[in-house]
């Protein structure tokens, strides 16, 4: 987790962290629904405003696989206008709710509506970054498919723990108190 987040190479590999993942997705075919030829990638911005010089790992896993083929390309159309809290440095009932992620975040247009929107992030917690920037990308583009990918996913009960190579799919969704949950297939 923290080569992904800080865009760190494994000892063993000749390839970067991100080329990793996305050669292991691709090799593997996995989530032939998620990556398509035609999805546009989209990187989720940070949850802290973005300076010049730093580490944007969700672009960086999306040009991965974007390279691997595994979307049309990257659009790099979100930007944060507010920081919110980031609840992978804490508890994830401490981090910014969907709500916050939604107005926190800004769409730049595209020049042609997309069919189908990945939104590429390294790591997912409650869901919330990816259920507030879908919501807002929904308000531009109401007719495009969203869906969303992060190489890694955390694990709150250590009963459900499988492996560390272990991909799976879910829904996030709005919970009665404006936070998110993810639900495993």
């Amino acid at each position: 987790m923290l080569a992904l987040k800080r865009g760190c190479n494994l000892p063993d590999r000749s390839l970067s962290i991100y080329d990793s993942v996305a050669k292991w997705c691709a090799d593997c075919n996995l989530f032939p629904d998620f990556f398509s030829k035609g999805a546009i990638l989209v990187p989720v911005p940070n949850s802290a405003l973005a300076r010049p010089d730093t580490l944007w790992a969700p672009k960086l896993l999306a040009e991965a696989l974007a390279r691997q083929g595994l979307g049309s390309g990257v659009a790099t159309c979100l930007s944060r206008v507010a920081p919110v809290h980031n609840s992978a440095l804490g508890r994830s009932k401490d981090g910014a709710t969907p709500a916050e992620h939604r107005d926190s975040i800004q769409v730049q247009r595209m020049l042609a509506d997309p069919e189908n929107i990945l939104l590429v992030d390294v790591l997912v917690t409650s869901g919330s970054t990816f259920l507030g920037t879908a919501c807002k990308i929904a308000e531009m583009y109401p007719n495009t498919c969203i869906k969303a990918f992060a190489a890694m996913g955390t694990v709150s009960c250590t009963d459900k723990f499988v492996k560390v190579m272990s991909p799976y799919t879910g829904i996030i969704t709005s919970t009665d108190n404006g936070r998110s949950r993810r639900d495993l297939d």
